[in-house]
Parts: structure tokens; C-alpha cells; sequence
């Protein structure tokens, strides 16, 4: 290498509370390969900076080496598959890889709705609730999580072998535990507890625990 040329970690932007950030932090961590994380907010001073290589200013972004901005967590998952190869979380084609994909797929609709539910709660006054919306919002949480219950078939999603789907629906189910723990105590969940539990005790997991943000900072 150059004298003058220094080598680029990667970087994850975003906080570990945002559960998009965390199932990205996971999965670097898993697959053994070395960032900065810049835990950036996608609200307040934070913005701009965001704003200056995502328009939308969401989190999580990885930083590339080379310098190149990848944004939204799908899409830096998949770099990171192609970067693992046979190591990859994801199976690389065929009936597997379609499986894996739908249980994912299911866990972003659910964590969405629930999203959408917390902003309702925290950025509107409690007599501007739109009730209707909200109660859509917790039937499809309910629905999508105690689908993915039912989908469980141990020790993971898909058999014999961890992977992404085990990730991103335990990142998902410990963010709703945290934000809202009697509705989804309530869920009667058991597996997806059980999943939970025995990740938020890997190394992978303790190293990314959320930090104790405003909701703002979660929601990214």
C-alpha cells in the first residue's frame, strides 16, 4: 500500500436502539468483520450529516472502504451476504433462500407496523390518536410475529442451521418486548421468547445492547 494511502474500515452509522442498525451490527459481528460505529441520530443535530449521503436521513448506512454509501438495511445485508460467501446467513438460491427471505419479509412488516404505532403514540397528543390505526397497526404485529411463532420449527426458523431470519426476528422481538412489553407479553409467543432469549446472550448480541435513547433515536 501507498505511503500516502490509509485503509478504511468499514462504518455503521446509526444507533444499536434503532433495531435496523442492530440486526446489521449483528450480522458484521457474526461475520467476523471490523467496523466503526458512528451512532449517528436520524432526528436533531444528527440530520444533516445523515442527510449528506441518505436524502431521507434514516439509519442504518455502512460505509464501504472505498468510501462508498450503502443505506437501508436490506441492502447492506445483501452486500454483507456477498462479502461472507458460503459463510453467508442467507442462502444463495432456490427454495431456502425464498424461505428465509419470507420469514424476513413477515419480521419487517410486523417491526414496521409497530413503528408506526409508536409514532402515533409519542408524536401525537393522546386525544389525537386515530384509534382505527392503531388498532390495525397492533392486529398486523399481532398477526405477523404470531405467524412467525407458529413458523418456528427449532432449534432455528429453518432447521438445523442459524440464520438471517433468526437475526432480524429476535433483533425485532426484543426491540417490541422493550417498547412494549405488556402487548407483546400478551402475544403468547413462547418459541420467539425462547429465540430471543438465547441470542441477547451471544457475544454478537451483548455487544450491540441498545443504548438508552429517546424514541426518536429507536425509530430511525
Amino acid at each position: 500500500m501507498p505511503e500516502d494511502e490509509v485503509e478504511t474500515k468499514l462504518a455503521l452509522y446509526g444507533r444499536h436502539a434503532s433495531p435496523f442498525v442492530r440486526r446489521v451490527a449483528v450480522t458484521l459481528r457474526l461475520y467476523g468483520i471490523d467496523y466503526d460505529h458512528v451512532p449517528l441520530m436520524p432526528f436533531g443535530p444528527d440530520k444533516a450529516e445523515l442527510a449528506a449521503f441518505n436524502p431521507i436521513a434514516r439509519v442504518p448506512a455502512l460505509r464501504l472502504a472505498d468510501g462508498e454509501m450503502l443505506v437501508d438495511s436490506a441492502v447492506i445485508l445483501d452486500h454483507l451476504d456477498q462479502v461472507a460467501g458460503a459463510r453467508s446467513l442467507t442462502p444463495a438460491k432456490g427454495a431456502a433462500r425464498r424461505r428465509v427471505l419470507t420469514l424476513v419479509a413477515i419480521a419487517l412488516g410486523a417491526n414496521e407496523k409497530l413503528v408506526a404505532g409508536l409514532y402515533e403514540r409519542h408524536f401525537r397528543p393522546r386525544e389525537a390518536w386515530h384509534r382505527p390505526w392503531l388498532d390495525a397497526c397492533d392486529k398486523q404485529v399481532r398477526d405477523g410475529f404470531g405467524w412467525l411463532d407458529r413458523q418456528f420449527v427449532g432449534p432455528w426458523f429453518t432447521g438445523a442451521e442459524m440464520t438471517q431470519a433468526d437475526i432480524t426476528v429476535a433483533v425485532f422481538w426484543l426491540f417490541g418486548r422493550g417498547k412494549r412489553p405488556t402487548f407483546f407479553g400478551g402475544l403468547g409467543c413462547s418459541r420467539l421468547q425462547a429465540l430471543a432469549e438465547k441470542l441477547q446472550d451471544t457475544p454478537a448480541f451483548q455487544a450491540t445492547l441498545p443504548e438508552k435513547e429517546t424514541l426518536a433515536s429507536e425509530l430511525g
